[in-house]
């Protein structure tokens, strides 16, 4: 795969048992290998707001499925949803994948978008995918908080994430402010509670000490080693510490109920409205939420599949019980919005 540099410019579902179950009934048939969107030769040029370690593998195996070259951008998913949004329809961009809904929605809102094959969005239950077909979502993953069970024991922990600003976790919460996975969190914020209640509890936040970190793997890293006892993180930074060094000491809090901290959080692929390779491009987006594609997706990072018919990755904690927070995934969006509430909060640093 010809992969450019890494880019230096730059939810949950109200009813996630649901979504669970639909999986475990769904069809298993792998539809990216018959379909009449598959890939056949050419190239297509991919923006990822995901990793290029965990997505490469995907990549890979699609171009030796499809004959289809890739030629794919890395960087920050907000800032590649901006990017977008100045190219317009001049953008290279065939295929955009976001870490964050809120990206996709931002391009959404603007027109800029395709919508995807009826075969593609049924692959997905509907609450993980764009009322209007523009996107689909391919992976799932929750926010926790990591902590360090030397230094936290499990009676001390917070019954919601609006605690965390009171005197009790004074210096000891590190969050990833410009993470994307930390933005979403935001805008469901504003959603859920009120948007002067958002920027109350970020300057909470700020006031009472809290830590920032570049990335969740910082922060996860951070209180693996004791630096800091606790963070905000998606759920499967803890796995893969835990794979990677059982004995590390470290676990997962899940805020129980309705509370915001316990946000499910999907990321998502679409198809910009400029690309001149329509069908090669939904192909692409096909054998993400087929079979094949979402095995390798889940084996990556350890999140849970969106397709239905599709196990979680072993190890992966159970969310099949309880409620979560309900948030409008394709809800009115402004990422520089978004952005300068959390750096006028004092969080950005």
């Amino acid at each position: 795969m010809t992969s450019r540099p890494r880019a230096i410019i730059g939810a949950s579902i109200a009813t996630l048992a649901s979504v669970l179950v639909l999986s475990a009934c769904g069809s298993s048939s792998d539809t990216a290998a018959s379909s009449s969107t598959a890939g056949d030769g050419g190239a297509l040029t991919v923006y990822s707001g995901r990793e290029e370690e965990y997505m490469e593998p995907v990549f890979d195996a699609y171009e030796k499925q499809s004959g289809t070259t890739l030629d794919v951008r890395y960087g920050d998913s907000a800032d590649l949803a901006l990017l977008i949004g100045e190219e317009g329809d001049k953008t290279p961009a065939d295929v955009f994948i976001a870490q964050s809904p809120i990206s996709q929605s931002y391009l959404d809102q603007r027109d800029l978008l395709s919508p995807l094959p009826q075969q593609v969005l049924d692959r997905v239950p509907a609450k993980l995918r764009a009322a209007d077909g523009d996107w689909v979502g391919i992976a799932g993953r929750q926010r926790v908080l990591i902590y360090n069970t030397d230094l936290v024991k499990e009676s001390d922990l917070p019954a919601s994430v609006t605690d965390l600003t009171t005197p009790a976790y004074r210096d000891k919460v590190a969050v990833a402010p410009s993470n994307a996975s930390f933005q979403d969190f935001v805008a469901a914020l504003n959603q859920l509670v009120g948007q002067d209640k958002a920027d109350a509890w970020l300057k909470g936040m700020a006031d009472n000490g809290a830590k920032a970190y570049a990335k969740n793997s910082a922060i996860a890293e951070a209180v693996a080693r004791g630096e800091i006892p606790m963070g905000l993180v998606n759920h499967y930074y803890v796995l893969e510490l835990k794979e990677d060094d059982p004995s590390a000491p470290v676990a997962a809090h899940r805020f129980p109920g309705t509370d915001p901290g316990s946000l499910f959080l999907v990321a998502t692929a679409s198809v910009p409205a400029a690309t001149p390779d329509k069908q090669q491009a939904d192909g692409l987006v096909e054998f993400l939420v087929s079979d094949a594609g979402q095995e390798l997706i889940v084996a990556g990072e350890g999140e849970y599949p969106t397709a239905t018919g599709v196990a979680p990755a072993e190890g992966a904690p159970s969310l099949t019980e309880g409620d979560y927070p309900a948030y409008d995934l394709t809800g009115q969006t402004d990422l520089k919005a978004i952005a300068t509430q959390i750096r006028e909060s004092g969080l950005a640093g």
